[in-house]
This record gives structure tokens, sequence and C-alpha cells, in this order.
């Protein structure tokens, strides 16, 4: 039935942007289905197409905040999807942004859903996750006897139009509402499916302004992907842990907003001048030179850094977790000891690491990373997301 439904849901997609609606030659619309299920399909179908028409007047009815962008850069597209999540909770939806760094607005819908999933009872909810571009994804979403259907409608801005440009019917394989308040929802997908994963995160309560602020300004920005800065243990009289090469490519982002200029690709290498290296490391890190260079492959002759960027061989795990401050303490020496836990929706949990970040303030802004210490692991986890970059040895017999 879900594969039938799905079908209905393309094709009211079909209808709303004006497809023909005639039929191969010899094949009938429903033919071979009984009344019922010819009537059930034909609600269906009348459903999927009242919400994509839905979504596009939802998007129309923010179309001054989505023109009205002043640009692209990380700060300009957060400012922006805040907006137009305002603008959707003032419509009575709940909405949050897909990377769930912006309070959800409306949760108490989503939370009084769970409660009634939970106990078995029947209830709907609607959640709009506004992506970075200005469009959404649509989760329409039923539930009885603990069992939990999701109608998936996607909406991207098409030459200055909003569009429905995909619609997706599913059950959830299983779905939990944590204690923190996340809801974790996973569709089903067999053996060998390499896709992105089928887990969906929500926060739903929300989090402490201030949390949210410190993450966006200190943690987010270096965040667990490519480097190991949250998941080791480490201070301002050992640095050793950190692999310093990881940091350079995410310092550099943070100081530059742009990509490290040096190309990635299998067997790339390249050489660094020293001031350059060095100064993007200590932007954020109270080390000196000696330490940077005890830690790197430094030329003295040419004076230089050797820099290899992560390849095939390298490349790290996909879809891994993000961080969250959860709290903090302001020190006595100025410092902020930030409590940050690892959100990771492909295993539906929402504390698969703490740790806590110490970090150093200057009055002008800039700061400086102290010490992070890994206070615990989620034991349930089969493995940790980190991978080391290629040792010289590695790197040899894999004949770059």
């Amino acid at each position: 039935m879900l594969r039938k439904r799905m079908l209905i849901c393309l094709a009211a997609l079909m209808l709303c942007a004006g497809c023909s609606k005639n039929m191969p030659d010899g094949i009938t619309a429903g033919a071979g289905e009984g009344p019922q299920e010819e009537a059930e399909e034909s609600a269906n179908a009348g459903r999927e197409q009242q919400i994509a028409e839905e979504s596009v007047e939802l998007a129309k009815g923010y179309r001054d905040i989505y023109e009205g962008a002043s640009g692209r850069g990380d700060a300009e597209v957060f400012e922006m999807q805040k907006k137009i999540i305002k603008n959707l909770g003032k419509s009575g939806y709940a909405a949050v942004d897909d990377a769930d760094q912006i309070n959800m607005e409306n949760h108490e819908q989503v939370a009084a859903f769970c409660e009634h999933a939970k106990q078995g009872q029947k209830d709907e909810v609607t959640i709009i996750s506004v992506t970075s571009d200005g469009g959404f994804l649509r989760y329409d979403m039923e539930t009885q006897d603990g069992e939990i259907d999701v109608v998936l409608t996607t909406l991207r801005w098409e030459n200055s139009e909003p569009k429905v440009v995909y619609c997706h019917e599913f059950a959830a394989h299983s779905w939990e509402y944590t204690d923190k308040g996340y809801l974790f929802i996973q569709e089903y997908q067999p053996e060998g499916y390499d896709g992105a994963p089928g887990e969906i995160a929500f926060r739903v309560e929300p989090l402490d302004d201030k949390c949210r602020e410190l993450n966006r300004k200190y943690v987010y920005p270096v965040g667990y992907e490519g480097n190991n800065l949250l998941v080791a243990d480490w201070d301002e009289t050992d640095y050793s842990e950190l692999e310093m090469y990881d940091l350079y490519e995410k310092f550099y982002y943070i100081k530059y907003g742009e990509a490290v200029p040096y190309e990635a690709y299998n067997g790339a290498e390249y050489e660094i001048p020293e001031g350059d290296f060095e100064e993007v490391i200590q932007s954020y890190l109270a080390i000196n030179r000696e330490q940077i260079r005890a830690e790197t492959m430094y030329d003295a002759k040419q004076h230089t850094y050797r820099y290899r960027p992560r390849g095939l061989g390298d490349s790290g795990l996909s879809y891994g977790p993000y961080p969250e401050v959860v709290g903090y303490e302001e020190e006595q020496d100025g410092t902020l000891r930030l409590f940050v836990e690892a959100v990771w929706e492909r295993k539906m949990t929402d504390r698969g690491a703490l740790s806590e970040l110490v970090v150093r303030t200057f009055d002008d802004g800039s700061f400086q990373y102290v010490s992070n210490h890994v206070v615990s692991w989620d034991e349930n986890l089969e493995f940790k997301w980190y991978f080391p970059r290629l040792t010289d040895e590695e790197w040899t017999k894999l004949g770059l």
C-alpha cells in the first residue's frame, strides 16, 4: 500500500505542475482494484495534492524574506532561516531549521504528538524543516497504535518561484522521543542501500539562547567532521593528541570564511609557507612555532610545512554527528567552560559523547581554544567517527 500511495503522491505533484493526466495506451488508472481501494487511493491523492498546493502558498508567504536575504554566507543564511521559521510559526506550524541550530517554533505541538504516540493514541502533526537555500522539507505525520506514518514533501525555489519537487511516504521503521527532547525517526532501508541514511532527527525542546550563541561562535564551526578537537584530551601543556593539519583546514575557514586554497585529490601534496600555516594555527591555539613543527612535517630549509589534503584513503565518515552546547560555566580566570554533546542522527543518539571544552575570549571578539576533556562516550556506539590521516607508511603502501 505504501508503494501505491507513493505513486499517488508523485501523481499529485504532476497535477500540481500541470503535467498531462493521460495514461499510456492500454493502461487504465485503478485497473484491477476494488471500489474500496480506489476510493482510498483517490482520497490519498487528494491529500497529497492539497499538501503540495498548501506548501507552495506557504513559501509564497515568505517570498519577501527569501528575496530580501542580503547574501549567502553562513551568517546571512542563518538569519534568513530564522526569519522564515518565525514566519511559519506565526502561521501555526511547528518549524525548525534542517541543522537543528534554531529553536523550534510551536514545539509544544510536536511534544504532544510524541506523547500521544507513546500512549498509542491517534494524532497528527506537521513539522517544516527550513533548508539553507530557503526551501523546506515538510513532514506530515500521523500516529495510531504507537506507529508513525510520514509524508515527506520537498519544496525548492526554481526561477524565483516555489515548487514542490518531490513527495515520498513511509511508515517509520522505528522512532524515539528522548528525555532530552529529540525526536528520532527511522525509515527502513534494505541491506546494501548506499544512499543517504534513513534517520531523521528534530530537536523539539528548546535550548537556552546563550548555549545556542556559544555553540554557533565557538563549537559548531569546528564540529566533529574531519578533526579531533572535541574528541581528544588535550590542554595547553600538551597538544600532541591534536591533528594540526585537520585544525589548519578548520581554522582557515573560521578565519577567512573559505576553504584552504589547495585542491584535494588523491596523492595531492603541497608546501605551505611557514608564516601562512602558523598564523592560522596560532589564531586559535596559544601554541609556539616549535610545538607546531614538532607535530607536523616541517622543512627547515624551505621554511614550509608539507600538507597533504585528505583523500580516498582517509576521507573519514560521512553523516557524522554535530555538536551542541548544553551548558556553560564562567571560570574565575575569565575562560568559558562549555559542556558539549554529540548528536548523531545516523545512530539515533542525542548524547554520543560528552566533552568539556574551555575557551579563552578577548575584548576584540577573538578567541582561543584552551583545552578539551572527553567525559564520556555512548557505550552503545559500535565505533567512533574520527579517522586519523594517513601515515607516511600508509601513504606509500597506497602508491600515492
